[in-house]
């Protein structure tokens, strides 16, 4: 089967920002905005044919000047996003050609993101359907109480971070926003959609940091690690 992939790059809605009204995919991050390092991991892909980018819609201009000025010529739409993550991923679905059958969405808040972990990811959901990145927690968790007192440990199994890029299958996807509009559910994300229809999602260790800048220090950490 010939599979073809887009990328939905997500720059709005509350998990990309850092506070009310400070938004991270438009934040400076060594002279140019934090969005434009996932754009580049995603147009060095070779996987990946196009672009999809979900912004405020105040912000498509700027999307579009960061596309051009950086020469992603990937980037072949920008739509209006919600505060929902569903909906917005649902408006970027409609951009999508017709020969389109993998989607890759990835957070814009994570810079870190690199062209390779996009494809592994890639190739993890042809075979399985869905497929993610994620980290092993190394250090023990703990459940404490509102006094901050540890009341319990969650070691019994394996605990992992998921992280984003994600990628899905497009008709798996559907199937599974399908379930949730129907059972009226709100999800964070993707993955707690296939969980609705049994789906399972394969996770992959990108092996380098991947995380979500969400505060003024992370901003520093990424320059280290990036520059």
């Amino acid at each position: 089967m010939n599979y073809v992939t887009w990328g939905i790059l997500m720059a709005c809605g509350k998990t990309e920002q850092m506070a009310a009204g400070v938004d991270v995919p438009f934040l400076d991050l060594g002279g140019k905005p934090v969005l434009t390092y996932a754009l580049q991991a995603f147009e060095q892909c070779p996987d990946i044919a196009g672009v999809v980018v979900a912004a405020d819609k105040e912000r498509s201009d700027r999307v579009r000047g960061i596309a051009q000025m950086f020469g992603l010529a990937k980037v072949r739409h920008i739509v209006g996003g919600t505060s929902q993550h569903l909906t917005t991923v649902q408006a970027a679905l409609k951009m999508l050609g017709e020969d389109v059958n993998l989607v890759t969405i990835h957070s814009a808040s994570r810079p870190c993101v690199t062209a390779a972990s996009i494809s592994e990811t890639i190739k993890l959901a042809r075979k399985e359907g869905a497929a993610a990145v994620g980290s092993p927690i190394q250090d023990p968790i703990k459940k404490i109480d509102k006094r901050g007192m540890i009341r319990g440990d969650l070691t019994a199994e394996p605990l992992w971070t998921l992280q984003t890029p994600q990628t899905f299958r497009l008709d798996v996807l559907r199937k599974a926003y399908a379930a949730a509009a129907k059972q009226r559910k709100t999800v964070q994300d993707s993955t707690e959609a296939l969980a609705l229809i049994g789906q399972d999602v394969r996770l992959v260790d990108p092996k380098r940091p991947n995380f979500r800048i969400r505060t003024p220090d992370d901003l520093m950490i990424a320059v280290a690690l990036l520059f």
